[in-house]
């Protein structure tokens, strides 16, 4: 049984989209499958460079399926998952997540397959897909989920998990900025914010848990970092004509980390995303109350800790930042802004120049993230840190 082939999409491409674009959205899916621990023995032998994204969503498809998607790619529940959802919603799914970044050549099919095949946007894509996933075992197995407590005792569930950790890294209430980084109290909702200070700078952490109108509860945890003299090059870059910054304006974040951004590819940990893109891991049951907040807090420990302790130094955030490419970080969201270059200007990367190359190629493709009103705003910041570092 074969459920999708490249080859479908390439015989009616209209444009000069080349044919790896075909094998975009089929490898995606793909890859997620096996990185899901749910791809068949002939994908399996590829696990090693698809968790350190060494190959590409549509390389993987043609290397190891020669384009096409079979029932011999996946494993029992792969298959059985895959016949419940593939031609059914997986392509809708796909066209609702990217619809925004589509081409407008007149051609629908093209315009669908001209998304680039990149991590950031497997990234994207795998929210759905965990979504789509769990909801189907739950179908599947026929459960009925046990209620779960009040809000207030599973949020207080989830701080006992996390207090070692927010002790450890000095976290405290921090009921002064809670109002400017948080909704606002309600009965379907209960989130506190935590501040940490460190030399130079304080991280932030918000711990929200909400009701869902399946009647299960979504945890959300997100982490803000401002390290000062990063965030004060990010503020007064040379640019008044772009900005409106002033030595007066509030020092940016350096860096705002969702879950789905350092959970990254956790087998254990499906981050979801709901129907307005809100990304939370879904706390169905007891059981899953206990497990995913243990596991959480094991996470924080051996992940956000050291990231943290990453983020609160020049060459740390340096290296976490400008990656190689820079689109694979776990910080990147679009280019059209000044932390990239800030921030390597500050801790003084020998590679300044090539990334100003590579800023401007993101920025110059049409599909980029982002708004493209800020795309000369990013080439007069580039300009400026060519003309500051010695380019010709």
């Amino acid at each position: 049984m074969i459920f999708d082939s490249a080859d479908y999409y390439f015989i009616d491409f209209q444009t000069d989209l080349p044919k790896e674009a075909a094998g975009t959205r089929i490898g995606m899916y793909l890859a997620w499958l096996t990185l899901r621990g749910l791809g068949g023995e002939g994908v399996n032998g590829y696990l090693g460079d698809l968790r350190a994204r060494r190959i590409s969503c549509a390389d993987l498809l043609f290397d190891a399926c020669d384009g096409k998607l079979g029932a011999l790619d996946v494993n029992d529940e792969g298959l059985a998952f895959t016949e419940h959802y593939y031609a059914a919603q997986f392509n809708g799914d796909f066209d609702a997540v990217f619809a925004g970044q589509f081409s407008r050549t007149g051609h629908d099919l093209d315009d669908s397959c001209s998304i680039p095949c990149s991590w950031h946007n497997f990234d994207r894509l795998a929210l759905v897909l965990n979504r789509r996933l769990l909801d189907w075992r739950a179908l599947s197995d026929q459960v009925a989920w046990p209620a779960l407590p009040a809000l207030d005792g599973v949020y207080a569930a989830v701080l006992r998990a996390l207090q070692p950790f927010m002790q450890t890294k000095g976290f405290v209430h921090d009921p002064v900025n809670e109002p400017d980084m948080t909704d606002a109290p309600s009965p379907s909702r209960v989130g506190h914010l935590y501040c940490s200070d460190f030399p130079g700078g304080k991280h932030w952490l918000l711990v929200v848990v909400k009701s869902t109108p399946q009647g299960a509860i979504s945890l959300a945890l997100t982490v803000a970092s401002r390290l000062d003299t990063v965030a004060e090059r990010i503020r007064n870059h040379g640019l008044p004509e772009y900005f409106n910054d002033t030595a007066e304006s509030p020092l940016p974040y350096t860096a705002l980390l969702r879950l789905p951004h350092w959970l990254r590819g956790d087998p254990d940990l499906l981050v979801e995303a709901d129907d307005d893109g809100n990304t939370a891991l879904v706390l169905r049951g007891p059981q899953g109350l206990a497990k995913t907040v243990l596991l959480l807090a094991q996470r924080c420990e051996t992940l956000l800790g050291p990231l943290l302790d990453q983020l609160a130094t020049v060459q740390g955030l340096d290296a976490v930042r400008c990656t190689r490419p820079l689109s694979e970080s776990i910080l990147y969201t679009e280019p059209f802004n000044r932390f990239v270059l800030s921030t390597a200007e500050a801790a003084g990367n020998p590679r300044i120049l090539q990334l100003c190359d590579e800023l401007e190629a993101l920025g110059s493709d049409p599909q980029a993230p982002g708004s493209r009103m800020f795309y000369p705003n990013l080439m007069a910041h580039i300009r400026l840190v060519r003309e500051r570092n010695g380019a010709a």
